[in-house]
């Protein structure tokens, strides 16, 4: 009845579906599925929770070329690119499935087959990150507000770039001379600094329970939020986590009685 794991190429044109119909605009995945072909199950990896046979979440894990991340140093923001990295994003759960415990199984799934399967034998630490602080139109507050002026590129312009790229575009056109906080408006500084969207801090806070992230001090160029870390030690039994979130999401799905 609920099956988690890996995703094969059958699957692309199933979640290139599941992201236009279930995501926001602003959650990053590839939007070319022959780019995902191309990649998949060598530097990207497509993770999924069926539900009697239907899509109800999905995720990636990707080996990227470029960590862009800002540092605080003596009230100034700094850019910095570490190379390459690996990282989880795109998650997504359909909105009638997300009170089944499809959160932590989707985590637990992410995080069984990255550090026993996808790479076992060399364990890279799995960075990731919660939505920022959203402006308006539903896009991040700070790079409306500040990203936008200081590098020329719209974050509309951002997400259309190849997959993977963006971080690259970022660090290419943001000035590497430290940008004080006194000249970034106050107000978006202290809306943005650290801060979570709202509705993501109750799943950050689960995450911090279950062990799976810690909370570090590199901050995302986009939204000025926090980046996450995992690492092989954070959950020490994978496997028996994995069971104990698929036993939740099916558990939800057994009738009620009165």
């Amino acid at each position: 009845m609920v099956k988690a794991g890996l995703l094969g190429s059958d699957a692309v044109d199933e979640v290139a579906t599941f992201y236009l119909t279930h995501a926001q605009g602003n959650l990053l995945y590839p939007r070319n599925p022959q780019w995902t072909r191309d990649h998949l199950g060598t530097d990207f990896f497509l993770v999924g929770v069926r539900i009697k046979g239907e899509l109800s979440a999905v995720g990636w894990m990707a080996r990227l070329k470029d960590f862009v991340y800002f540092v605080v140093e003596d009230e100034n923001l700094l850019i910095r690119n570490d190379g390459s990295y690996a990282y989880s994003g795109g998650w997504c759960i359909r909105p009638n499935d997300r009170s089944r415990g499809l959160f932590q199984l989707l985590a637990a799934t992410i995080n069984l087959f990255w550090f026993t399967k996808v790479s076992k034998d060399e364990t890279p630490t799995l960075w990731g990150r919660m939505v920022g602080q959203k402006d308006v139109d539903g896009n991040p507050l700070f790079w409306n507000r500040v990203g936008e002026r200081v590098t020329g590129l719209s974050y509309r312009e951002l997400l259309g770039l190849p997959f993977g790229t963006m971080e690259e575009a970022i660090f290419t056109h943001w000035p590497k001379e430290p940008i004080p906080f006194k000249d970034i408006p106050r107000d978006i500084l202290e809306q943005t600094l650290g801060k979570t969207f709202g509705p993501l801090v109750g799943p950050l806070n689960a995450f911090i329970s279950w062990g799976f992230v810690e909370i570090t001090d590199r901050y995302v160029p986009t939204s000025l939020n926090c980046f996450h870390r995992t690492t092989k030690d954070s959950i020490p039994d994978p496997e028996k986590f994995f069971d104990q979130a698929l036993s939740k999401t099916i558990n939800s799905l057994k009738p009620v009685r009165p």
